[in-house]
């Protein structure tokens, strides 16, 4: 019995090595043990949009800030809070002299920047007036968890209470190609903390780092002013490097507000600086929020689904805002509950954008995760083997760019379950992608007229 499995598995792989599995023919007999294999396509895919709850952006180490409107998805709000403080001391003596002040926001190059970035956008940072502090997540009632929730955090519906009165207020236009973005503070501001540092033998709060965020700045909250909509972009919100005060060769890529002063050293007055830079990346977080009215999404609702028969026969994922597509795939267990005698080979998913609706300044996600879920819509699981697909383009024709999917081993358990039903999934953004851009992709269902959604299934049987 052994050795006409391994007989099997050679005629399988030799098949499959001389022929694209694409262009087989419907079925094929293996001449001498009246084996078939059988290649379908036609197995149906029901998707849906699903709106996902709030989830946690705290630790993604991405500032993500801008506004920008998609003709489909709507409006969408990106800011972030933080807390700011230095290393070592920012203690100042008497022969020191403020310059300025600049806030330097560097490119997150690994994240795509979405939406138009020829126009100019206003940036507004407020000071932030209560602690910022870590949420747990909800235990109590038996409450499902999201694979996005676990732990404490704080999530992309979070808020802190701010000052009315910005304490900045630059209008920029965005290369993100380029190493960073700077904007010069109002000098009258941070010469007080200047000032103050040189009196700082009571209050400790330039000397002493906790001090200053619990007790003199507790933070800081930067958005895009609403009557500038333009795009979104992320920012790298902290490295491993560490500030330093002196001036070196070395050049952190992180998020720093940046003081420029004279100090004297040896009878002259020296140029130098020190940086102020995120105190604690686990309280950094990004604030995200959408308005989907006039769209055909307008009703959707956390946790809830919308055919894609009812959105022209497409289906969305977009990160930032949560939404997902869920998969479901009625045919499959029936088939072969049916044909007990039918062996499963391969199974291979095949999500194609739809065709024209990633230019450069809206590119889809990179990668596509799936997630078991229920009727929940909850993302409950990650699937660990074949659930990650990364893009790959038709840079030719622009017709076949997709991500593949190879769902053996997912297919081949549910077959097993003595359910009467397959478990569905959530199809999200991949990697740590939820928090740190606003990427979208709209999908083509299984009756779309260009870019249909497909399972492929490659299934065998030995003929009587």
């Amino acid at each position: 019995m052994r050795g006409r499995f391994v007989v099997f598995l050679m005629i399988v792989a030799i098949w499959w090595a001389c022929e694209d599995p694409n262009t087989l023919s419907v079925s094929r007999v293996f001449s001498g043990n009246n084996l078939q294999t059988i290649y379908s396509d036609t197995f149906s895919v029901f998707t849906s949009t699903v709106q996902m709850d709030s989830f946690i952006t705290s630790g993604s180490n991405t500032i993500l800030l801008g506004r920008y409107n998609d003709d489909r998805l709507g409006h969408v709000s990106a800011s972030s809070y933080f807390q700011l403080s230095y290393t070592g001391s920012f203690v100042q003596d008497y022969t020191s002299f403020f310059d300025s002040a600049v806030m330097v926001f560097p490119y997150d190059h690994t994240h795509t920047v979405t939406g138009d970035t020829t126009k100019l956008m206003t940036i507004k940072g407020y000071e932030v007036t209560e602690q910022i502090l870590l949420r747990p997540p909800p235990f109590a009632g038996g409450i499902k968890l999201s694979a996005f929730n676990y732990g404490n955090g704080l999530y992309s519906n979070s808020t802190f209470t701010h000052s009315s009165t910005p304490i900045f207020s630059g209008t920029v236009k965005l290369f993100p190609h380029t190493d960073s973005l700077s904007i010069r503070m109002p000098d009258s501001y941070f010469r007080r903390w200047f000032l103050l540092s040189k009196h700082d033998s009571a209050s400790h709060y330039f000397s002493n780092s906790s001090n200053f965020v619990n007790s003199f700045f507790q933070g800081m909250y930067i958005e895009a002013d609403a009557s500038t909509e333009s795009c979104v972009a992320g920012f790298v919100a902290s490295s491993t490097s560490s500030s330093s005060s002196s001036n070196n060769s070395s050049k952190p890529r992180n998020f720093k507000l940046r003081f420029y002063y004279k100090k004297l050293s040896n009878g002259f007055l020296q140029p130098t600086h020190q940086d102020f830079t995120i105190y604690n990346s686990s309280l950094q977080f990004n604030n995200i929020t959408y308005d989907r009215s006039g769209t055909q999404l307008s009703s959707l609702q956390p946790n809830e689904g919308i055919s894609s028969r009812l959105t022209d026969d497409v289906s969305f994922v977009q990160a930032g805002t949560g939404l997902a597509t869920r998969l479901y795939f009625p045919s499959v267990k029936t088939f072969f509950y049916n044909n007990p005698g039918l062996t499963l080979n391969a199974a291979y998913l095949y999500v194609y954008p739809e065709a024209g609706t990633y230019p450069k300044n809206t590119l889809p996600p990179r990668q596509l995760q799936l997630y078991m879920t229920d009727n929940s819509n909850i993302p409950l699981s990650a699937l660990q083997v074949g659930g990650l697909a990364t893009i790959s383009y038709d840079l030719q024709y622009g017709i076949n760019t997709q991500y593949t999917f190879d769902l053996f081993t997912y297919l081949f358990g549910q077959i097993k379950t003595g359910d009467n039903f397959i478990t569905p999934l959530l199809l999200v953004p991949g990697g740590s992608n939820m928090g740190t851009n606003v990427q979208r992709l709209y999908l083509g269902d299984r009756i779309h007229p260009n870019t249909k959604i497909q399972l492929k299934i490659f299934y065998s049987y030995a003929q009587k």
